[in-house]
């Protein structure tokens, strides 16, 4: 009777919780949807306080900035950028320098992976926050109107996951995705989280991923799952039967057992229902045992485009108990769109906009967009970066009121097969490593994205061979190679996350011809083939490659 009372208490106390959750984000709801209506006023008047933070700061002096600039004065003074242009200033402000690009403190420094640099350093403000919850509050508003189940059970977020290796020597604010929320949110999240904060203080990676799972399992009134990469949630359903014997110890007995250690604080969550079907349970991971652990699921939401797109299918058949719905375009840098209304417009209330025309070069501001153009998005926000140029590819596929919505088509300059953001400068480096080869030259380092959903994703070096090559050899070679793409954030996150296998080295006489066949076969003509550092293998897998994987 009393375990009912708990259950009964818990479920009633969730759902008030969500409904205040709801009504404390309709402030920023109405302003979204008023702004729709109106975005070259929005736009303008973001830019005008943003430059009343940023003007008096370092790079404000350098660029003669002042608030009183108008849009079209501002272009005027400072140019397109990347993070190069501001990585100096930066390390200046991580090191305690005051006032660098904007007048504000800097809450965090939150690390991403970089294209020339293995890993950036954004800088977070109490401003840059505020944008970021400008985006988090319609986005939560529509999905509480049109999911009402998600309102009587508990939410997981996924985390920020931080490498294992540098888990040590940042803040664990950098871990917690709450912290980006204002405080009544942060209250609001915490009591209706499924995985206490606690799991990103765990020593490694691994053990992040076993706590979250065993919360996971043990929360049967779990309605919303929300992860960014859909791998991320695949591989975690995957260690249910990999480490099926320590879930149900774990789970059976509320003891964290030999991972004590690593999840000090974290009270161990118990479930002998899960256990007892885990226990029984005969086979791979089915619809079938993930509805009978989560029978309330509502909403799942995960990236779904581009590259992602047939491992989101695979995770919507896995939990068909509840809708799913993609992920907006958000990075470290910004958020650029949210899911809204069944599209995903512009989060017009954040940052500032701008579009570079991919056809024809020029830049736009969002009030200016045509449906169908294809564009790379611009922002100037919050943190001090001024007119910083994403590295993604988008559609404009048409308009909510008189808002721009888009379509995620991919990255410009590089490859993203789960989230491990690889360019071309990483891919080069990772060529490197066999310069001292006197019998190999590298080709390329193929992105390989597997034939079958049951494998996982890795990537490929490919050398040109003049001499036989040992077994030893190509371990070396390999081991090498994987350390250099290692030292790259997201890359070491995906491989710790189970999200990616590792990288494979095909050594062979005919490496270029290998190359050229990919090409001719998507229509290139052999004469015109520039050989690029890094490439998508997106046609059949040859026999050499096979006997490379399988090596």
């Amino acid at each position: 009777m009393m375990a009912l009372l708990n259950r009964i208490t818990r479920k009633a106390g969730n759902k008030l919780t969500h409904k205040a959750a709801q009504s404390l984000s309709t402030r920023g709801y109405k302003q979204f949807c008023k702004a729709l209506a109106q975005p070259q006023a929005v736009q303008r008047e973001k830019l005008s306080s943003l430059l009343k933070v940023i003007a008096p700061s370092v790079s404000g002096k350098r660029y003669n900035l002042s608030s009183e600039l108008f849009y079209e004065e501002f272009i005027r003074k400072v140019p397109i950028t990347e993070y190069d242009d501001w990585a100096a200033q930066i390390d200046k402000a991580r090191s305690g320098s005051p006032q660098e690009l904007s007048m504000e403190a800097n809450e965090r420094f939150q690390p991403t992976s970089g294209s020339t640099s293995k890993i950036k350093w954004i800088p977070y403000t109490q401003s840059f926050l505020n944008e970021l919850d400008a985006a988090i509050s319609p986005w939560m508003m529509d999905m509480y109107q049109n999911n009402p189940g998600m309102l009587s059970g508990s939410h997981y977020w996924s985390l920020s996951w931080v490498p294992t290796e540098l888990r040590r020597t940042i803040s664990g604010a950098v871990n917690d995705d709450l912290k980006l929320l204002p405080w009544w949110k942060r209250v609001f999240m915490g009591l209706t989280s499924s995985v206490p904060e606690g799991v990103s203080l765990a020593d490694t990676s691994d053990d992040s991923q076993f706590a979250t799972l065993c919360y996971l399992l043990a929360d049967k009134s779990l309605t919303f799952l929300s992860v960014w990469s859909p791998t991320f949630a695949l591989t975690l359903f995957d260690n249910i039967i990999k480490h099926k014997l320590e879930l149900v110890s774990v789970l059976a007995t509320g003891k964290w057992g030999p991972r004590d250690a690593a999840l000090p604080g974290l009270k161990c969550p118990k479930s002998h229902r899960v256990a007892e079907l885990l226990l029984h349970w005969k086979g791979a991971v089915s619809a079938e045992l993930l509805q009978q652990i989560w029978p309330k699921l509502a909403l799942v939401s995960a990236w779904d485009t581009s590259s992602s797109t047939t491992w989101a299918h695979k995770l919507q058949r896995l939990l068909p108990q509840g809708e799913f719905q993609g992920k907006g375009l958000w990075a470290t840098e910004g958020v650029v769109t949210i899911p809204f209304q069944n599209q995903y417009p512009l989060a017009i209330c954040s940052h500032f906009y701008e579009f570079i025309d991919l056809e024809t070069e020029e830049v736009l501001p969002a009030w200016k967009l045509e449906k169908d153009q294809l564009v790379r998005p611009v922002l100037t926000t919050g943190s001090g970066l001024l007119r910083y140029a994403m590295k993604d590819k988008l559609r404009v596929s048409g308009f909510l009121q008189d808002c721009p919505c888009f379509e995620f088509l991919g990255r410009l300059d590089g490859i993203d097969l789960v989230g491990e953001k690889m360019s071309p400068e990483i891919a080069l480096e990772v060529m490197k490593t066999v310069d001292n080869n006197p019998c190999l030259a590298a080709i390329t380092l193929f992105a390989v994205p597997t034939s079958s959903s049951n494998e996982k994703p890795f990537y490929l070096l490919l050398c040109e061979a003049n001499a036989d090559i040992t077994e030893f050899e190509m371990k070396q070679i390999a081991v090498n190679a994987e350390a250099e793409l290692s030292a790259c954030f997201h890359y070491q996150l995906a491989r710790d996350l189970g999200q990616l296998d590792a990288l494979k080295v095909c050594c062979s006489q005919s490496a270029r011809d290998l190359y050229y066949s990919r090409c001719e076969a998507r229509g290139m003509v052999v004469g015109n083939i520039k050989i690029e550092p890094l490439v998508l293998w997106d046609i059949e897998t040859p026999n050499v490659f096979l006997d490379a994987i399988a090596a």
